[in-house]
């Protein structure tokens, strides 16, 4: 998918069909990172964790969870379950 398909499912509880087949639920949300390979702008990621560890990463950000980077072409279908 193309990120600005995505950006609107941002920070929401969410399902997520896979290129790999897989189905997963949790929350995705874009981060700019100052670190750049190449040129001179900021890159962008999108990460993956789970409802639970992303709960925790809002009110514990010292405690460890667990976060995925996930490239957004990775991402074929999404489905907000947030109501």
């Amino acid at each position: 998918m193309e990120l600005s398909n995505i950006r609107p499912y941002a920070h929401k509880h969410c399902r997520f069909k896979l290129r790999n087949g897989r189905e997963v639920f949790g929350v995705i949300w874009e981060v700019e990172t100052d670190e750049v390979p190449t040129g001179d702008t900021a890159d962008k990621h999108l990460f993956f964790a789970s409802i639970g560890d992303y709960e925790r990463l809002q009110h514990e950000p010292q405690r460890p969870v667990s976060v995925i980077d996930m490239p957004p072409e990775e991402i074929l279908h999404v489905e907000s379950l947030a109501s």
